[in-house]
């Protein structure tokens, strides 16, 4: 039996930050998985792992960029990475997204629980001319 089938999905996860580069990794899983089948079984059907689709994280890194881009312009600045505490450190899909930020050039990246930031609020009164 042999064919071509152009795509494949395993699981969108994008309800989390990390959740773009879950479907990155789990193409990466899954072409390992298919080849292995395919040499087993003798097989022969070509799935698409590599469709740029079935990378939502490249896209979704260029969003927060631009996005960051049209805010600060060129000034440095960071894009924080926030998820639940527990997962900071086992969630590898969450730290992978801050790596695929830090390799953008004037970008930096870090990972933080919600309750790590601290807003400042200031009031200002603004007084026409008496």
């Amino acid at each position: 039996m042999s064919g071509e089938f152009l795509g494949y999905h395993s699981e969108w996860n994008l309800g989390s930050p990390g959740g773009w580069d879950y479907q990155r990794i789990t193409q990466e899983i899954g072409k390992e998985v298919w080849d292995r089948i395919q040499t087993i079984s003798g097989l022969s059907l070509n799935l698409n792992f590599d469709h740029p689709f079935l990378c939502p994280v490249n896209g979704f890194v260029e969003m927060l960029v631009n996005a960051w881009r049209i805010r600060e312009r060129n000034n440095p600045g960071l894009i924080a990475v926030m998820a639940e505490e527990e997962t900071l450190e086992d969630v590898t899909e969450n730290r992978n997204l801050v790596r695929h930020l830090n390799r953008i050039e004037g970008v930096r990246s870090v990972l933080l629980a919600p309750h790590h930031l601290e807003i400042k609020m200031e009031m200002f009164l603004i007084l026409g001319n008496r």
